[in-house]
This record gives C-alpha cells, sequence and structure tokens, in this order.
C-alpha cells in the first residue's frame, strides 16, 4: 500500500522482489487505491528523463473498450429504452465516445467504429490500441483503420501532446470550483 509521502518509491512484487512500477499517488477519497507507472514504461523514458528532456504522451480524444459479442448483446439489451444506435456484436476495439474538439473528432472517428490498426500496427484491444496512441509521434499523422458499419476506412489523426490537455482540464475545473464556491 501506498501511504501518503511515498510518491516516488518502487512498487515491489512481494512473491519475486522485482520491482514492477514506481508509486505515483494515492486517492484520497478511495481507501486503499493507489497508482503507479508501471516499470517497462518507467524504463522506456528513463534515460531521456535523466537528460532533462520533456516526455510526451499521444492524445487522440476518444474512449475505447474492448468488445465481444456477449457484451455488446449486454449493452444492446440496456439501451432497448434509450432508442440507441445497436452496438455491432464482435470482437475487437471498440470506441465509445469522441470528445469535442479533439483530434480524433477532427479526424473523422466515430462512436461505434472498430478500430483494427493504428500507424500499421494490429490492435485487438484496448490495451494495445493505447499503447500505440502513447507513443505516437505529436503533431504527425497517425493512420488508423476502422470498421465502419462493416466498411473498412482510413482516417488520418494528429495526435497531440496529453499533458497540455490536462493542465487545461485542471485549470477548467479549478475555475469552476471556485465559481462555485462563490455561489
Amino acid at each position: 500500500a501506498i501511504n501518503q509521502g511515498n510518491s516516488g518509491g518502487p512498487l515491489v512484487d512481494v512473491e519475486s522482489g522485482n520491482i514492477v512500477g514506481i508509486n505515483t499517488c494515492i486517492r484520497a477519497n478511495m481507501e486503499g487505491t493507489s497508482f503507479a507507472i508501471p516499470i517497462n514504461k518507467v524504463m522506456g523514458i528513463v534515460d531521456d528523463l535523466s537528460e532533462g528532456k520533456h516526455i510526451t504522451h499521444g492524445y487522440l480524444g476518444v474512449h475505447m473498450s474492448t468488445m465481444n459479442p456477449t457484451l455488446a448483446r449486454y449493452s444492446n439489451k440496456l439501451q432497448l429504452q434509450k432508442n440507441s444506435r445497436k452496438i455491432p456484436e464482435k470482437e475487437g476495439v471498440m470506441i465509445e465516445k469522441v470528445f469535442k474538439n479533439s483530434p480524433a473528432q477532427e479526424g473523422g472517428l466515430k462512436k461505434f467504429d472498430f478500430v483494427t490498426e493504428i500507424g500499421g500496427q494490429r490492435v485487438e484491444t484496448a490495451d494495445d490500441a493505447h499503447v500505440v496512441i502513447d507513443r505516437a509521434i505529436i503533431g504527425e499523422e497517425l493512420s488508423i483503420k476502422v470498421m465502419r458499419d462493416d466498411t473498412e476506412i482510413t482516417v488520418q489523426v494528429k495526435p497531440e501532446d496529453l499533458s497540455p490537455r490536462l493542465k487545461q482540464l485542471r485549470e477548467e475545473r479549478s475555475k469552476r470550483k471556485k465559481t462555485k464556491a462563490r455561489d
């Protein structure tokens, strides 16, 4: 478990003694919930960090999930009353949401697109897709193949760096809290 002040310390597998991550933070309002950066991610950037380089993380502005026919059928049953579009009953990486004013929206990605390939790399799970996107070159077009209504299409999306986007969201949240406190 991580306690306040332990951020930056190693996360150790108690059975093997191997370091599996670097502790980053806890969630104060959720007892026992903490976060760590996986060690393979750390090892991939440690040299750049030691040289003082800025580490970028690709951002497209989508929420994806790993879908399968059973989960799709269940979701479709829940949505019957909402008169919403049916989720295709197949395996793969499905886009659940495309955020406004995002690279994904500008590139033409849509809800219920099934992503099959990103930057020439086949993706089978949402985790696969996140890894490729995270490592994408910021501002450089990234080819994304998707199945949309049984038609394969390729869209070009220019990833942004996630850090400025997160900073902007934190500032907006802080302004809302201050406005709320005044009311």
